[in-house]
């Protein structure tokens, strides 16, 4: 389950098929799959919505060359003043 921001606020999703990359701490979705399930992601206004309706799914956030759609700074666990 992950977080994303919606139109109404916070909500919880589950995704499916996704690929784990630990080297990059991201999962990578496919937009062929997100398309055969009616939803789009548009570039120009950083959000994903469902083609039939128009509707927002999500707002996703841009990172560098990546779009997210939920974003968590990594925590630093290393101490080096020990």
């Amino acid at each position: 389950m992950i977080t994303v921001d919606t139109p109404t606020g916070k909500l919880k999703i589950r995704l499916s098929y996704i690929a784990l990359v630990p080297t990059i701490f991201t999962n990578i979705v496919a937009l062929l799959r997100a398309t055969k399930n009616d939803i789009y992601f548009d570039l120009e206004r950083n959000l994903l919505y469902r083609l039939a309706t128009g509707e927002t799914v999500c707002y996703v956030k841009r990172l560098g060359g990546h779009w997210a759609l939920m974003h968590r700074e990594p925590i630093n666990t290393l101490d080096l003043t020990t």
